[in-house]
């Protein structure tokens, strides 16, 4: 009976996905600058850990591991805060009577959108860390050192 109603909540949920996936996207922009910056002011600890036998692929993980944490650190926190935030406007934000036919905003939590959100967070941030790991890892510890 409503079937055109449904099919847009459905198309605004899918938006809405979209648009977090976007914002995560804008966030794991920061993830990159931040550790191509920590790659190029620890050029020269890189070098010494690279002469003193650290593999390429050591090197790579420490970065790596680095900007994952980055990443589930900031899915930690945002997970709380946008509950506390959703369950603020179910309870608390009244909407005028006269304009709207609900007298609130009705908020659905369901698990599966968060878990979706929050693996393509922290996916995404993963992701963000594969360019300044494999820099650090193809880091020359001659060129390095010799600058420092």
């Amino acid at each position: 009976m409503n079937r055109n109603l449904f099919s847009a909540l459905f198309l605004e949920k899918t938006v809405m996905f979209i648009i977090l996936v976007l914002i995560v996207l804008v966030a794991s922009f920061n993830i990159i600058s931040t550790l191509t910056m920590i790659v190029m002011e620890k050029g020269k600890e890189i070098a010494i850990l690279k002469t003193m036998g650290a593999t390429e692929g050591q090197i790579r993980k420490i970065f790596m591991i680095d900007g994952l944490l980055i990443g589930l650190l900031g899915t930690s926190l945002g997970l709380p805060i946008g509950y506390l935030i959703t369950f603020l406007l179910e309870h608390f934000y009244r909407l005028p009577n006269d304009v709207y036919f609900v007298s609130h905003i009705p908020v659905i939590i369901r698990f599966r959108d968060i878990f979706s959100v929050a693996v393509s967070a922290i996916g995404i941030s993963f992701l963000a860390t594969l360019y300044p790991s494999s820099k650090a890892a193809r880091l020359d510890p001659i060129q390095s050192l010799r600058y420092e």
